[in-house]
């Protein structure tokens, strides 16, 4: 088949996935409909009407691109997230893939990261990077033209966890049993927000003291709650036997959005009346240092988080400075 026969059977099957939503979820019948389409060519010789390449194929190719992504188990978050950013590559170029430069990318670069912070920018870069690697894995283009962006330096800013004074006045001000259910579950297990949102209570295991809960990238992993926890947990459930574990107060077994759980805890830090920032994220960093300035392994909170690498455990967990000088005093002599 020729390339201007493969080039017309990509951009056939990009307009009719994205005609038919359907596709876009299944990769496999992808494959199966340009199966369909490369035999039907394989009797012609497709030419182009015109000498100047001026159309874009960003939109076909970015639907298959994210149906890849999502057989390989990206979230779904994740998925809008590189979807909203492909619209805007291809309102930005007018021209096919392969004849993106390095220069062209730039310039993209420069408009979309106007006025963003170095973080959102690498951001960018990473999506390029992912694309057109993608792109050149699966021979839609020969060079890949954002291998040569470079990531721009950040400042490391150390965030800190909740003070403990803090902490024990966000405690106090819980008032209902499911505030304090949600406030010793993210205490406690470092979950994200998500995570706890989508607990049933099938998967709380009460002798373990422990949580299923599903992670980034669809991964499993096991959580553990404390006994205070554990209190309110059972006060919260009462006789329920199954379900989401947060329910709505609105309807009856009607499951809670992560923005609700959200907004319990802006409500319970405005009754504690600290001046300290308050969110769920936080709770995650609180528990990691705590867990690492009590003796655990750097390995052993990545386990707790659901970090890939340790490497992204230490933006999290900090060690604290007494800590740091009892560790020297106790390897140097």
């Amino acid at each position: 088949m020729s390339n201007l026969n493969e080039e017309a059977s990509i951009r056939l099957l990009g307009k009719i996935t994205l005609l038919l939503p359907v596709l876009e979820q299944n990769f496999s019948m992808q494959l199966e409909v340009k199966k369909i389409i490369d035999e039907t060519l394989y009797d012609y010789e497709v030419q182009s009407k015109c000498t100047d390449l001026v159309a874009s194929d960003i939109g076909e190719k970015a639907s298959i691109y994210l149906a890849c992504k999502k057989l390989e188990g990206l979230s779904q978050k994740t998925l809008d997230n590189y979807r909203l950013f492909l619209i805007k590559l291809d309102q930005f170029f007018t021209k096919p893939c392969s004849t993106i430069s390095t220069m062209d990318l730039r310039m993209f670069l420069a408009l979309m990261g106007k006025g963003k912070q170095a973080s959102t920018i690498n951001g960018y870069i990473t999506a390029l990077k992912g694309f057109f690697g993608w792109l050149q894995n699966e021979e839609y283009i020969i060079k890949n033209s954002a291998a040569k962006l470079k990531q721009t330096k950040v400042p490391r800013v150390i965030l800190q966890g909740y003070k403990a004074e803090n902490l024990e006045k966000l405690r106090e001000a819980c008032k209902t049993e499911k505030e304090k259910c949600l406030f010793e579950l993210l205490d406690s297990t470092a979950c994200r927000i998500s995570e706890l949102d989508n607990i049933k209570l099938d998967d709380i295991n009460w002798q373990e003291q422990s949580i299923k809960v599903l992670g980034k990238g669809s991964k499993e992993r096991i959580a553990y709650f404390s006994t205070k926890a554990k209190i309110h947990l059972k006060a919260y459930i009462g006789d329920r036997i199954s379900g989401y574990l947060f329910l709505s107060d609105r309807g009856e077994h009607k499951h809670i959005k992560v923005r609700a759980l959200q907004l319990i805890i802006s409500k319970i830090k405005d009754r504690a009346g600290i001046d300290e920032r308050v969110h769920c994220h936080k709770f995650r960093r609180t528990q990691a240092t705590r867990l690492l300035n009590q003796g655990m392994r750097i390995e052993g909170v990545q386990g707790i988080l659901g970090h890939t690498t340790p490497t992204t455990t230490q933006i999290y967990a900090q060690l604290s400075q007494e800590n740091l000088k009892n560790e020297y005093r106790r390897l140097v002599v």
